[in-house]
């Protein structure tokens, strides 16, 4: 009987799969956690404490000279200054009338253009009035009908008390 040798190779395909199912290894939990514990350590192994690096980053800060910490103060001095202009800037542009969506686009393009902040907000805004919130706003004006020409501390409550009431009235 003569087999086909395309059956022989796949016959020994399978034998080779049996047996690296048979060579798999089984850990049990506390296996893994062992080896877990072994990679961690080798891991870590030179890396200093966090009370070596605490003592490390104290010695460091304590060799800067007083330059140096003074050019860091700068820094952070500089920092806070730019970030409070921003903000001036961008409250700027939203008193001006911008629309809140295109107020970060027209903070960037006025930041660009040199020269004073509140000019430049100005002439961008009129060479480009898309940017401005066309919606009309409403203001409700109310006046006293209340004179208060004359009028002495003895009479002060008799006029605070009219005075609310002409305030509830016109609330409801």
């Amino acid at each position: 009987m003569e087999e086909n040798p395309k059956q022989e190779n796949q016959e020994q395909e399978e034998l080779k799969q049996e047996d690296v199912k048979q060579e798999e290894l089984k850990f049990t939990q506390s296996d893994f956690q062992e080896a877990l514990k072994k990679e961690i350590e080798r891991k870590t192994k030179g890396m200093p404490s966090k009370e070596e690096l605490k003592a490390f980053n104290e010695w460091k800060e304590s060799q800067k000279t007083d330059e140096i910490k003074q050019a860091e103060r700068e820094i952070e001095y500089k920092e806070a200054i730019s970030k409070l202009e921003e903000k001036n800037n961008y409250i700027a542009i939203l008193e001006s009338g911008v629309k809140k969506e295109d107020s970060d686009y027209v903070l960037f393009k006025v930041s660009k253009m040199e020269g004073d902040f509140e000019d430049n907000l100005t002439k961008f805004l009129k060479e480009n009035p898309k940017y401005l919130n066309t919606e009309p706003q409403f203001v409700k004006k109310v006046s006293s009908s209340v004179s208060m020409v004359g009028k002495t501390n003895s009479n002060l409550s008799e006029t605070n008390q009219k005075m609310n009431d002409l305030i509830r009235s016109a609330r409801d």
